[in-house]
């Protein structure tokens, strides 16, 4: 089809057409080509034009001289110790494949059919993996991170490890890949087209099993998932794009046939549209269809056209020749680099006496001579590849790896990365509360990137609360934790979960927050509860200013049941935020109790008043009970331990007085004040300040 000029007659809603609304849609390139358009609808005078500049290159006003572009490639492997930390060598088959792909050197040429060999072509671009890093030191062209961003991974990831897009292709491997609501499916991969988004989210993100065709990768795809995503980063649409009408964003490439919509199949029956001159069928062989990774083989003219276009265009300096000595690949001899020391733990979060198993992810080099530091630990100390290491004390640990080879030495060191708990629960008593009031933590927080949980300066109740800030310094999809200390239910009958939430949902975003149980020490967890967007909102409407709740009313309270885990001995609460860049979430008075909250009676349950509270001398209890029963008052600190016991014995009916000397409790925070009858338990907070 020809090139289509008509920018003047583009309608104001600028849509990508797509194929069908029935077909699997595994590239997510057209979702994030239209994300763009929408927030800026100007880029489309930037497709208009490199249409324009492809069509004046087929024409032969701009000549190359034969030569293949070069260009420099990195791979960031983000993964979480699963099978998605492919191997070196998968990834070097992937350049292979490549390589061949655009090259077309790919054995499968052959099954190119007759009609369209006169079109099929080599399109003269070559891929390296880089040598040399953005600061000029040695590189495999390949970097890992450790993250749970390499599930249902968007744009978020690139923030984790990112090298200028003007020099290097950035291919970002990733577990799975988030799908849009409007168009879900199996996304296998998705590219920035050129000059649709911001320089620091260009390339490509693609999913491990995709890579190659060795190790991990599914076998039917042959590593062409990633041809079909850099034929995006290099300006070509699908071939099927606006089906058999074109339309000014069709794929606008005269040699390549209009398709209806995606194909599939190898089937060499297909001929989906009828317009073309002569006509012909789909072009199942091409790269940029859908079919298996077995039936791609080809680009065509037109497509080496539009990809010159780009590299004669936005991507220029990435194959000019200053740019390749900087990478370095033009350098024949094979990288040899001192690797870059990297580890993971198989958990970071244990109980004394348990094991964890650490593996060496240093990359860059081989590595030939480690030194493992595992202060806390026994062994304190490791040469091995993946040392297995026992905690026997309570505490917070850091952990440091030394790689190294002939080319030299690098040291990883993570400083509070190993929390080993206690294997007897830290509360044990029938009730456990957290309103962040006092500054000495019994939370702790875990952390991808950009913001943490904190305490912060307003609440429900109080003058404090936990947030986590999602509206500025939190890029989309990191994930943030806090962890309550751990519980021993079996003391807590029809045991629930209330903790006060504040969230306003900002225009287009939908932050959210979910609960965790884990009655294994962290091995495992299981989600109780899970809100986003305006189910998770305590406000209506939408608000572009970070939020901060301005009073009670701007609160509501959540229960969880978890009675699933009423004989627990250590139960485990964790609250994950995962951020959208909507808006700040706050989260007050959490408790672990049964279905009575503090405050509520029971029938015949004694009548209570707690007063000063706030109290900095003094508080009376003042009570009245209505049977003669043994009676035991304490006073309990937030963990569950008796710090004050008041009254054990029998009670007769009346009123009763007991007096809590504030100065012997210790340290300001909050109390419980807990009166158990032999048919009925109440409790009271006793806010402390001195």
């Amino acid at each position: 089809m020809n090139p289509i000029k008509y920018l003047l007659f583009l309608p104001i809603s600028l849509t990508i057409s797509l194929a069908s609304a029935q077909y699997n849609h595994w590239c997510g390139s057209d979702q994030h080509m239209q994300a763009a358009l929408e927030r800026d609808p100007s880029l489309a005078q930037t497709y208009d034009d490199l249409v324009r500049f492809s069509a004046e290159l087929e024409a032969g006003e701009t000549q190359r001289n034969g030569e293949p572009r070069i260009i420099p490639v990195v791979f960031h492997v983000i993964h979480t110790g699963g099978p998605e930390n492919i191997s070196k060598e998968q990834i070097e088959d992937q350049m292979r494949i490549i390589n061949e792909d655009y090259r077309r050197l790919n054995a499968d040429t052959v099954n190119t059919r007759d009609i369209f060999k006169p079109v099929a072509t080599d399109a003269l671009v070559e891929f390296r993996l880089a040598k040399k890093d953005p600061d000029g030191n040695c590189t495999e062209g390949i970097n890992r991170v450790f993250s749970p961003l390499t599930n249902n991974a968007d744009d978020a990831v690139k923030a984790l490890s990112y090298w200028n897009s003007s020099r290097y292709l950035n291919v970002w491997v990733v577990n799975t890949i988030a799908a849009s609501d409007d168009q879900p499916g199996i996304i296998l991969g998705y590219a920035q087209f050129p000059n649709f988004g911001s320089a620091a989210t260009d390339g490509v993100v693609v999913r491990a099993d995709r890579i190659g065709s060795i190790g991990y990768a599914v076998p039917g795809d042959r590593g062409r998932t990633l041809t079909h995503e850099i034929g995006h980063w290099l300006g070509l649409l699908h071939t099927f794009q606006g089906g058999c009408g074109g339309g000014f964003f069709g794929e606008n490439i005269e040699d390549t046939p209009p398709v209806a919509e995606a194909n599939y199949s190898c089937s060499q029956n297909a001929n989906s549209c009828t317009n073309d001159s002569p006509d012909l069928p789909d072009m199942i062989e091409n790269y940029m269809d859908y079919a298996n990774g077995s039936c791609m083989n080809t680009f065509t003219l037109g497509q080496k056209a539009r990809m010159d276009g780009v590299l004669a265009g936005s991507r220029s300096q990435i194959h000019s020749a200053a740019n390749l000595q900087f990478t370095g690949v033009n350098d024949p001899t094979p990288s040899n680099c001192a690797p870059k020391a990297m580890f993971y733990a198989n958990s970071n979060l244990v109980c004394t006496g348990e094991q964890v198993t650490f593996t060496d992810d240093s990359y860059n080099g081989t590595v030939t001579t480690r030194s493992w530091e595992f202060p806390g630990g026994s062994p304190a100390a490791s040469s091995a590849a993946n040392p297995q290491v026992t905690y026997n004390t309570p505490g917070v640990y850091a952990v440091t790896l030394t790689a190294g080879n002939a080319q030299g030495s690098d040291t990883h060191s993570k400083t509070e990365y190993i929390r080993v708990l206690p294997a007897t629960a830290e509360v044990q008593s029938y009730y456990l509360q957290e309103d962040f009031e006092s500054a000495d933590e019994q939370f702790f927080t875990l952390s991808d990137f950009g913001n943490r949980w904190e305490r912060t300066n307003v609440g429900y109740t109080g003058d404090h609360s936990i947030f986590i800030n999602n509206h500025s310094g939190n890029p989309a999809g990191s994930v943030d934790e806090f962890v309550l200390p751990s519980v021993d239910m079996r003391n807590i009958n029809n045991p629930r979960l209330f903790f006060k939430l504040a969230y306003r949902t900002k225009s287009g975003q939908s932050d959210q927050l979910r609960v965790f149980i884990s009655t294994n020490c962290g091995q495992t967890w299981s989600m109780r509860y899970n809100r986003s967007g305006s189910n998770l909102s305590s406000v209506s409407g939408n608000q572009g200013s970070p939020f901060t709740p301005s009073g009670q009313e701007q609160w509501k309270e959540e229960e969880v049941n978890l009675s699933n885990f009423a004989s627990a001995e250590h139960m485990l609460v964790k609250f994950q935020s995962r951020s959208d860049e909507g808006n700040n979430i706050y989260v007050d008075d959490i408790r672990i109790s049964g279905p009575l909250s503090i405050g509520d009676r029971a029938i015949n349950a004694p009548d209570l008043t707690l007063a000063p509270n706030p109290a900095t001398d003094f508080a009376d209890l003042r009570m009245t009970t209505f049977t003669a029963e043994p009676t035991s008052i304490a006073v309990m600190d937030i963990m569950g331990r008796e710090v004050a016991s008041l009254h054990k014995g029998s009670l007769a009916p009346g009123d009763h007085n007991f007096r809590v000397d504030v100065s012997a409790l210790g340290a300001s925070g909050v109390y419980l004040v807990v009166v158990q009858t032999s048919s009925h338990r109440e409790v009271r907070r006793l806010l402390v300040g001195k």
